[in-house]
């Protein structure tokens, strides 16, 4: 699927979707709810609706404005929108986490020096530079590439994806505005429509305001199907993601041709004609419908889980992000953030278990409505034998053995499963299970006034 060329996409997703299927159906080693639960979106939505917009034309059209304008804010600011001390928070942490007085910890301490002589931040703010990213790029908290690890906490985790430099991931043909310039000249401190980092200079190309008159002019195409190779007259240039966005220029009955980004040999934005196929990238804003919702959402199964968008992969936040990006719903990067900002929140802090339950069936939209514990978040799709079913990202599940001893079994994927995940492997664990236990809020993403005459199934039992 990732190859290139016209081949054809759904025959190939259907294929590895049914052998990864009968995988999981035979192996003990999966988690029970992946076992028994389709991974396929569209069993959960009704096939008589699945077509039908979820909400108003005049609604989704407003919605769309206002992510045009966070995304191309990079653009339309003449100063930085942070202060010095926003991009020291990560050198004062790290340097806090280097006080064990092991010995490693002395050596990254020196090695955090060393960066920091280099970044020269007693001079921050020293650039006024908007460009563009023209590849898939990393923001980072340092100006380094080399990964710091979190330690493994309990046992069962290996090779576990979360550094601690990585900010997020960034998709090539991203809008970026750049304050600052470390002394190598190798780094800049960006800023993104939605968040702030250092970026390797390697990954961005300057832009003229003829450029960017051009780039904003629309309408725009949105990657509809995840890692998709593109390619210009001058061959391969990077693989986007799923929701990223690039002018269109044309399209025929099969095709849709859009812009790419390129760097000069000067260092500025030039661009290129790319086609791709309509299976891969359609005019955005796509219809709100369960239709496409289902179809992007199969997109993101078994996608492997990164923490911060490591090695091109997602975390939670960032599969609910890319995933309404086409229907041009912006949402924040982080949890906590899409939480506070993504829709009417509805507090379930203080509820039991049961009573979350309730509130999350009866109130629920499937498909629109994200669930939020403290460092995760989950979209609700609805409900089978009174126990929601939710869509996300994840790195492991909680386990605790007769003895109680407490460990972890790794999941490490996007999957469909109940607000309890691996209870099998819990029997010595809270009732609940932790999602159910520390679950805060549901945020409904559209509002009920903007939904259309319909309710989607699963909505009220």
């Amino acid at each position: 699927m990732q190859n290139g060329g016209a081949r054809p996409y759904g025959l190939i997703f259907a294929a590895c979707l049914a052998v990864w299927l009968s995988g999981c159906n035979s192996n003990p080693d999966v988690i029970r709810d992946i076992r028994e639960f389709s991974q396929d979106h569209f069993s959960y939505v009704d096939k008589a609706q699945c077509e039908r917009p979820l909400v108003s034309m005049e609604w989704q059209r407003k919605m769309d404005e206002q992510y045009l304008a966070n995304f191309f804010m990079p653009w339309h600011q003449a100063t930085s929108r942070f202060a010095k001390i926003d991009v020291e928070q990560a050198w004062v942490k790290l340097k806090n986490d280097s006080r064990d007085g092991r010995k490693s910890s002395r050596r990254r301490s020196a090695w955090i020096r060393k960066m920091a002589a280099n970044a020269g931040l007693p001079s921050y703010p020293n650039a006024s530079v908007k460009a563009i990213t023209i590849d898939a790029a990393n923001l980072r908290h340092l100006p380094a590439a080399n990964p710091v690890y979190f330690r493994t906490p309990l046992a069962g985790e290996k090779n576990r994806p979360f550094d601690k430099l990585q900010v997020s991931s960034i998709a090539p043909g991203t809008p970026v505005y750049v304050s600052h310039v470390s002394k190598d000249k190798a780094w800049a401190v960006v800023e993104t429509g939605y968040a702030l980092g250092w970026m390797s200079l390697k990954e961005l190309a300057v832009v003229t305001p003829e450029f960017v008159k051009r780039w904003e002019q629309g309408p725009h195409a949105a990657v509809i199907r995840d890692k998709t190779p593109i390619y210009d007259d001058k061959g391969f240039r990077f693989r986007a993601s799923l929701g990223a966005m690039f002018p269109k220029t044309a399209e025929s009955e099969d095709t849709v041709e859009i812009l790419v980004p390129v760097q000069s040999e000067q260092g500025q934005a030039e661009m290129r004609k790319a086609t791709l196929l309509k299976e891969t990238a359609m005019t955005r804003p796509l219809s709100l419908t369960l239709c496409h919702l289902a179809s992007l959402a199969n997109e993101m199964i078994r996608e492997p889980y990164g923490w911060g968008g490591l090695r091109n992969n997602r975390d939670c936040s960032a599969m609910i992000r890319d995933l309404f990006a086409p229907f041009g719903i912006w949402l924040p990067r982080h949890s906590a953030d899409q939480a506070s900002e993504g829709g009417l929140y509805v507090d379930l802090s203080n509820l039991s278990a049961a009573e979350k339950k309730k509130i999350i069936i009866a109130r629920g939209v499937p498909y629109l409505t994200l669930l939020w514990l403290k460092g995760h978040i989950m979209l609700y799709i609805g409900s089978r034998n009174g126990e929601p079913l939710v869509f996300h990202n994840f790195w492991s599940v909680r386990t605790t053995s007769e003895r109680g001893q407490q460990g972890k079994k790794v999941v490490g994927h996007a999957a469909i499963t109940t607000l309890y995940p691996g209870k099998e492997f819990n029997g010595m664990g809270p009732p609940e299970g932790v999602y159910s236990r520390y679950l805060r809020g549901m945020i409904l993403i559209v509002p009920a006034d903007q939904m259309s005459s319909f309710s989607p199934p699963g909505t009220g039992g």
